[in-house]
């Protein structure tokens, strides 16, 4: 670089220039300007803003006019006749108000630390936690998920802008923010930090239809919320942001993974020492949980009607109203609401005296129970135990052992036994630790649909007294077997609808074997294989083999969808490759709620309406919160096609498995039985033009049930369906347009053929069907066959016989091990020809039988298990033996029960 005398002068001479001074100066005078304009508009955006939150600060209500303590107004709900069936109050059962003085110190920091760690040292608003909030939602490309609420804004929240979840745009939530954090700094200048938090934790939802931690201890540990444990408050503490999904009892996973983060706050906040926190990781507080669910006991125990409506209310609120699960639970036990519901009083009434009316089972009741103790060993170790543990305990040297005894005596000494067999030297109960609930076994539930409406009228989830609210709601939150009543929905309905088949299509009902790797043999309950059957003789008499076989043929890919279509919400994608889905084998099962809805949704001509408990719910000033009076519905099956399973499901009534539900000729009625493996299960699906009604029977603990005593269900579905139709006009179900009817032959589904499936040696196989118009048959019976008989010998005609005639039908491809084998002709009575004209062993050397047309030759017969010793044989002369048609029905209905199951073991 040059840094001589001359380049020197040279660039002072630049920098001197008249140009170089002008182009500083603009410079300066541009920064100058640009820095004015700066502070203008972050002054006139400061004030702006400032006269905008000094306008949301000035609407805000006055501190002297809020209530921030917990309050509302109960909630009452109406029957279809307007009749008040229940109350859902904010006290008892979902709300136990406590003092601070009352909340242990652990409990209340558990809570400061997860959910406010500057509760103490803020003055209302957390400036730090709104900066943390902000920051993080920018860098997460300004997704704000974090919340920056202090404990004093959510009380002010849940208390006071009850109204937030109708907040139409940013704007709104904006204001409301403000007027939020104005207010909270207002608050803490009246009232002090106990108060707010003791109000703060009488208020928040807590899970389990629970309101504050008085009840929620109560539902939980079984215990006051002042003989909390560090760990148990640890396990409120994690349940308040999302009460559903941090649930104890039904996601313990999901509350410990949040419980360790209360306890590593707590540990870091200093409110607990090493060995206090390492005492609550230690303990087994989930276990305990699980032992203690127990529902909380109110002396307002409300039906499982009521019950099942107020979880599907809670739910619309969150999807339709934009609620969170606290603020529904709130709107639903503290809003003053008034709920119109679709109950019917008469039709539950019935439903409730049915299942309980003795007459209707066929044993006397047994017991079985609900149990939990605690028993303390010398060292002062403490071990639960349940009913669970109990069975887990004796099935060890017994697998058939049950707890389902004759009598409450019996109950009480197995009791005793077992605490005899745990309890050694030393061992004392834990004093309150010991509880005890009896249930009457086997159990039932049913539901009652007005199809029409999908109004559900009636629910029983239980059998005996209900004795607390959120029991066991068998109807609903059970999922069990359905048995062959799920052959309709799985294998026939999706048939009849998308496969190409009708009711006289034909399965070969013989000896089966499910799809590779989806387990052994299908057994039909009878031990029978009849042959031949046509889809509608499989709907009467509820034959495995045809129902498997049906879905086989359609895959049973297209059987799921119409279970998903159907309104099955508990069939998992992992069983849409499945054939024993066609006869209800299933992962999980089926609630009866959802089987209701099914069947409902045939006989409301193919459309799915989803059940509803209620019609309207009203505000506490008569304003309508919801309208639910508009069916949620969709189009499963075709008319044609849910009419022509309906009038098979009319034969299953009057001549199949359901006789024993058949109340009569004074209204038409439909439906299908259904009985799973060792009759674990036993179920009556069934329907009239007015409602219906599916009855499920079982015992809790998925106990065996005598095949002879399963007929229960029926017998209530009966019950129940005659006492409610009694003042209804007959009415049967409408045919639609595009039926049409063709006489088919019963042996192949196929157009009958006048003299020979006519002269079937078990009689006339002609009869009339129902078909959707397109779908009647063309073809000609290909099952039967007419064949030459020598006038002489009365053999097979030969090649010789002078003297021949056409007689002697006989069926082909069949299968030789079922009842069509006596009837079969198969190549060994094709080698049986005439022995007078011709040499033994003469091979054929003209037709020996008339072709039917469609056929041009006998197939080839499997006869490894040879035939029957009854019927007409090829060699006879062909004559009817005048045996009756072999369908198998069964009036009683009790033989399906031996074997009509799920996995076809039996």
């Amino acid at each position: 670089m040059n840094y001589g005398k001359k380049r020197t002068r040279k660039r002072e001479h630049e920098l001197a220039s008249k140009g170089t001074m002008i182009r500083k100066k603009f410079n300066v005078i541009f920064c100058k300007a640009l820095l004015i304009c700066f502070f203008a508009v972050v002054i006139v955006g400061g004030c702006s803003a400032f006269g905008v939150i000094s306008g949301i600060i000035a609407s805000a209500p006055s501190i002297e006019d809020i209530d921030a303590t917990p309050t509302g107004y109960l909630t009452t709900v109406l029957d279809n006749q307007g009749n008040q069936t229940a109350t859902l109050v904010a006290s008892g059962s979902n709300r136990k108000y406590v003092t601070i003085d009352e909340i242990p110190i652990n409990l209340q920091h558990a809570f400061v630390a997860i959910e406010d760690e500057r509760f103490y040292d803020h003055n209302g608003i957390d400036l730090q936690g709104i900066l943390r909030a902000g920051l993080k939602g920018v860098a997460s490309g300004f997704h704000f998920s974090e919340g920056a609420s202090t404990i004093t804004q959510q009380l002010l929240k849940n208390t006071v802008f009850t109204q937030w979840t109708s907040e139409q745009s940013m704007a709104d939530k904006f204001e409301r923010k403000f007027q939020e954090q104005y207010l909270a700094l207002q608050l803490e200048k009246v009232v002090d930090k106990d108060w707010i938090l003791e109000n703060y934790l009488n208020a928040i939802n807590l899970g389990q239809n629970t309101l504050g931690v008085g009840v929620a201890s109560e539902r939980y540990f079984g215990k006051d919320v002042s003989e909390l444990t560090l760990s148990e408050c640890a396990v409120l503490a994690a349940i308040t942001q999302s009460p559903s999904y941090y649930n104890p009892i039904t996601h313990p996973d999901h509350n410990k993974e949040r419980r360790q983060k209360v306890l590593n706050n707590m540990l870091d906040q200093g409110y607990i020492s090493q060995s206090e926190y390492d005492e609550a990781v230690a303990d087994n507080v989930y276990d305990r949980i699980q032992v203690v669910n127990v529902e909380s006991q109110d002396e307002n125990i409300n039906s499982y009607f009521v019950d099942e409506m107020t979880d599907q209310i809670v739910q619309d609120m969150i999807d339709r109203l934009g609620y969170t699960e606290t603020q529904a639970y709130k709107a639903l036990y503290q809003g003053g609401l008034t709920i119109e519901s679709t109950q019917d009083p008469d039709i539950q009434n019935i439903c409730d005296e049915e299942v309980n009316n003795l007459e209707n089972y066929p044993t006397d009741p047994k017991v079985s129970f609900s149990y939990r103790v605690s028993i303390q060993s010398p060292d002062g170790t403490i071990s639960n135990y349940s009913q669970q543990t109990m069975l887990s305990y004796y099935q060890k040297s017994n697998k058939n052992y049950s707890i389902n005894f004759d009598s409450e005596d019996d109950a009480r000494a197995a009791i005793e036994q077992y605490k005899a067999d745990l309890m050694q030297d030393g061992d004392v109960v834990v004093d309150g630790s010991e509880t005890l609930t009896f249930t009457v076994q086997p159990q039932a539930a049913l539901t009652v649909m007005d199809q029409s409406t999908g109004e559900v009228k009636a629910l029983v989830g239980g059998r005996g007294d209900k004795t607390a609210n959120k029991t066991l709601n068998r109807a609903t939150d059970t999922t069990r077997q359905p048995g062959s009543t799920f052959k309709i929905i799985a294998a026939y309905a999706p048939a009849l609808d998308a496969g190409g088949l009708t009711l006289a299509a034909v399965q070969d009902d013989a000896p089966y074997n499910y799809g590779s790797g989806q387990g052994g043999a299908v057994n039909n309950y009878d031990k029978r294989y009849r042959g031949f059957t046509t889809l509608r003789e499989g709907i009467i008499d509820s034959i495995n083999v045809v129902a498997v076989k049906t879905l086989a043929q359609i895959g049973p890919s297209l059987g799921y969808d119409y279970i998903r279509n159907f309104g099955f919400t508990t069939v998992g994608i992992d069983e849409s490759g499945n054939e024993t889905l066609a006869l209800g084998g299933l992962t999980n099962g089926v609630t009866n709620l959802e089987l209701t809805a099914a069947y409902a949704t045939i006989s409301n001509s193919g459309t799915y309406i989803k059940p509803k408990f209620y019609t309207r719910i009203l505000d506490h000033d008569g304003n309508v919160l919801l309208d639910n009076t508009a069916p949620e519905s969709h189009t499963v099956l075709k008319e044609t096609t849910a009419w022509l399973l309906t009038d098979a499901m009319k034969d299953v009534m009057t001549q199949g498995t359901g006789t024993p539900a058949y109340f009569g000729s004074s209204m038409a009625q439909a439906g299908k039985s259904g009985t799973t493996t060792k009759n674990r299960d036993a179920l009556f699906a069934g329907f009239t033009p007015y409602y219906t009604c599916v009855v499920w029977g079982g015992y809790d603990d998925n106990a065996v049930q005598n095949s002879g005593q399963t007929t229960y269900p029926k017998k209530i579905w009966k019950a129940v369906m005659s006492r409610i139709h009694e003042d209804l006009p007959y009415a049967d179900f409408e045919k639609p347009d595009g039926i049409v009817t063709a006489t088919v032959c019963k042996e192949s589904g196929k157009l009958a053929i006048d003299g020979v499936c006519t002269n079937d040696p078990r009689g006339n196989m002609a009869y009339t069907e129902y078909f959707a118009t397109g779908t009647a048959p063309t073809d000609y019976c290909d099952h039967h066959i007419l064949v030459n008989i020598c006038a002489d010998s009365g053999q097979l005609a030969g090649a010789n016989c002078p003297n021949t005639y056409a007689t002697g039908v006989y069926v082909i491809g069949g299968s030789a091990n079922t009842e069509d084998a006596p009837y079969l002709l198969t190549e060994e009575a094709l080698a049986n020809t005439c022995t007078m004209h011709n040499a033994p062993s003469t091979p054929y050397e003209s037709t020996p039988y008339t072709p039917v047309p469609g056929v041009t030759d006998i197939p080839s017969q499997d006869t490894n298990t040879g035939t029957t010793d009854s019927g007409t044989s090829p060699g006879d002369s062909g004559t009817s033996t005048g045996e009756g048609q072999t369908t198998g029905d069964n009036t009683g209905g009790s033989a399906e029960n031996t074997g009509d199951n799920t996995d076809g073991s039996q």
